[in-house]
């Protein structure tokens, strides 16, 4: 390759030659020097990016890990929260009394989900104690669970046991004097021996009656030979009846509680002075109500 250089004084020219291969030559050297420069740019820049991901990475592994800890901390007062409930389930269900739960379902809680981690950023400490707390929460939400379930049916048998307590009579329905029991006895007004079917508690006229439990009044007016008579529905199959009252509090269809006033002492009916008959049925079969007297509010002869 030819190439003039004219100058400006004498307008004198001079020729120079240069080879083509030593363009080429230069032109790669060019070449490769900007190509070199840029990879080396990107690589700087990428380290740079690296480093920074990597303190990144670290940040989070150290805030990680320091929350494992804690959360370790936290799951220790949960187990041991658990085992007294446990402990504490034992002697209610032993108290209720209900079957004590099986040792060996309780185990069943323990087991399950096993996590498993791809990011490669976690560092080895974190995966292991992931690995550990999501195992031992599994552990806890299923003891928790069967907890809860042992619980929910301690709850409903209290519960069922409370609602029979409260409609089972168990008090004297009037303060007064036992004149005559449950069983045979002679009659009165017949002088034949007949059967006694409750109690005859002699009383003030005025003497207020009261309801020995809980219960639905099944029929409140006259009665045939107990004259103005009440009779309450306790539910479970008990009933009661107070015959020879002077007057009556409640309506049929009203619901009572244990001590509620349904009526007074009088002398109504086949009677022989104020006084009280009182009468507990069970299925329909008359029992001695002294049996479900917890309590001493009569004076008994």
């Amino acid at each position: 390759m030819d190439i003039i250089v004219i100058s400006g004084k004498g307008n004198k020219t001079r020729n120079l030659r240069i080879k083509l291969a030593y363009i080429v030559l230069g032109l790669v050297t060019c070449a490769v020097i900007i190509v070199s420069f840029f990879y080396n740019l990107t690589n700087f820049a990428k380290k740079e990016v690296d480093r920074s991901r990597l303190s990144q990475v670290e940040n989070e592994n150290r805030v990680v890990r320091n929350e494992i800890v804690r959360i370790e901390g936290e799951i220790t007062g949960l187990e041991i929260l658990l085992d007294s409930l446990e402990i504490y389930d034992k002697k209610l269900r032993s108290y209720a009394p209900l079957k004590p739960i099986n040792e060996e379902l309780r185990d069943m809680g323990i087991g399950g989900y096993t996590p498993t981690f791809e990011q490669e950023d976690l560092s080895s400490y974190v995966k292991r104690g992931l690995t550990a707390l999501s195992e031992t929460l599994d552990n806890l939400v299923g003891r928790a669970r069967l907890q809860k379930s042992s619980f929910d049916e301690l709850i409903t048998h209290l519960r069922d046991k409370a609602y029979l307590r409260n409609h089972t009579p168990s008090i004297m329905p009037v303060q007064g004097w036992l004149i005559r029991g449950f069983g045979y006895h002679i009659d009165p007004f017949t002088g034949q021996v007949k059967m006694h079917e409750g109690l005859d508690i002699a009383a003030p006229t005025g003497t207020p009656v009261i309801a020995p439990a809980d219960g639905t009044v099944r029929y409140a007016g006259n009665k045939n030979g107990f004259g103005l008579s009440v009779e309450i529905d306790h539910g479970y199959g008990f009933t009661t009846l107070y015959g020879h009252c002077q007057r009556i509090r409640v309506n049929a269809g009203m619901r009572v509680k244990r001590g509620d006033v349904i009526a007074y002492v009088g002398n109504t009916g086949r009677s022989t002075g104020p006084h009280l008959h009182y009468e507990i049925r069970v299925a329909h079969s008359s029992v001695n109500p002294m049996s479900y007297i917890l309590t001493a509010s009569a004076i008994i002869d």
